[in-house]
Formats: structure tokens, sequence, C-alpha cells
């Protein structure tokens, strides 16, 4: 006998047979997914990879930062030391232009300390050049008022009385290579047992080399130019 079925339901209704099927929209739209992952999978590593690169650059800008430190520090040090030599330098230039004078001021100074005093400190505080007040010729070597030069001094030392230490600033004044000499200030020590006084003076000292004193004056001689010509 055999049986006829009739399925009259519609066919969205209608059960399907032969298992899951997606279709071409499903199929397009796994393969876009598949697409949008392995484009960020590549962004990932091109960025991985970019930033090891940068992490390599900035190994090599620290290195090199580090490496300009230093040569500046060097830089600096080699400056200073420059200074420092060029400043030594004038000095025994200064020294040796004026060789000849300051071992006459020394000398000089070395004579008017009196006894019951002795020094301790003589300092130059700059180098000025001026012209004396008129009429002051007593004080002053005898050297063109044009080009008399002097610098401002300190002296520093000690004394048993103030009577010495008035002594020895009269004779400063008196002599040819000093003159505004005035006592700064004194303190009483003790040196043992024995009261003293510890004292410093201000001054002007006067000097010129042999070389400058001798160009000066022929510079001063009245009919200089016109013997020239």
């Amino acid at each position: 006998m055999t049986t006829i079925s009739i399925n009259l339901l519609p066919k969205k209704f209608m059960k399907r047979s032969g298992g899951f099927s997606l279709g071409k929209s499903g199929l397009y739209a796994i393969l876009g997914a598949c697409g949008v992952v392995l484009l960020l999978g590549t962004i990932t590593v091109y960025q991985l990879y970019k930033m090891d690169q940068l992490e390599g650059q900035m190994e090599i800008a620290k290195a090199r930062t580090m490496q300009l430190q230093k040569d500046i520090m060097l830089v600096d040090a080699l400056s200073d030391i420059k200074v420092k030599i060029t400043n030594r330098l004038e000095a025994v230039e200064r020294l040796d232009r004026h060789r000849g004078t300051w071992v006459k001021i020394m000398e000089d100074m070395s004579r008017n300390v009196p006894e019951f005093v002795w020094l301790s400190r003589f300092a130059e505080i700059e180098e000025v050049a001026v012209t004396p007040p008129a009429g002051d010729s007593a004080a002053a070597p005898a050297v063109p008022a044009s080009v008399r030069m002097v610098k401002p001094a300190e002296v520093e030392g000690f004394t048993f009385t103030l009577n010495a230490l008035a002594s020895f600033m009269i004779k400063m004044m008196r002599s040819d290579y000093f003159d505004e000499v005035d006592l700064v200030n004194t303190e009483e020590i003790e040196i043992g047992e024995q009261k003293a006084y510890n004292f410093k003076l201000s001054c002007q000292v006067h000097y010129l080399s042999d070389e400058e004193l001798e160009q000066a004056l022929v510079e001063e001689e009245p009919g200089s130019e016109s013997n020239l010509n």
C-alpha cells in the first residue's frame, strides 16, 4: 500500500534538511571579520616593531647625552684652567713690568717699619689711573702728574704700642711711594701674656716702571715735540 504525504505549510515554516547553512551573507561576514583581525594583527606587529626601534634610538640618545655631558664637564674644566693660567700670566707680566719699582716699594716699606711693629699682609685692591690733587707734591714721587699711576692697597700687621703704629703711619705718609694712609681698624689681642694690637691700614701705592718713567719724562720734557720734528 502506498502512502502519499503532502506538506501544506509555507516554506518559511518548513524544517530545513541537510544541516546548518550560513549562506552567502554569513560567508561574507566571516571573511570580513577575518580581514579585520588580520589587519589589526598587522598594525599591532608594526607598532611593536616601531616601539622597539624607538627604544633603541632612545638608548642611543641617552648614551650620546651622557657622552656630551662628559665633554661639557671637560670643556668647563679646561676653560677654568685657561682662566687661571691667563690670570697667573697676567700677574707675572705685571710683576715683571714693574719689577724694579716693586722692589723699591718693598725696600721703602721695610725701612719705614719701626720697632714693635711687624707686618703680616700687603695686598693690592685694584689698579686705577688717577691724577693727584694740585699742590700735593710732597707725598708723590717725582713723576709727571699726567702719567702717575696708583694702586689702592691694604696693609695688615701687629704692634705692641699705638705710638709705634702712629710712627709707622707717619713714615708711610712721608714716603714717595705711599699717600692717603688711613687707619681702617685696630683690635686688641693677646700674644702669650703680652697685650698687642692687630691693625689694618688703607693707602695708595704710587708705582711706575723704569721704562714708563723714562718715556713719561721724555714726553713731559718741554720742546720734546719740536726736537722730534
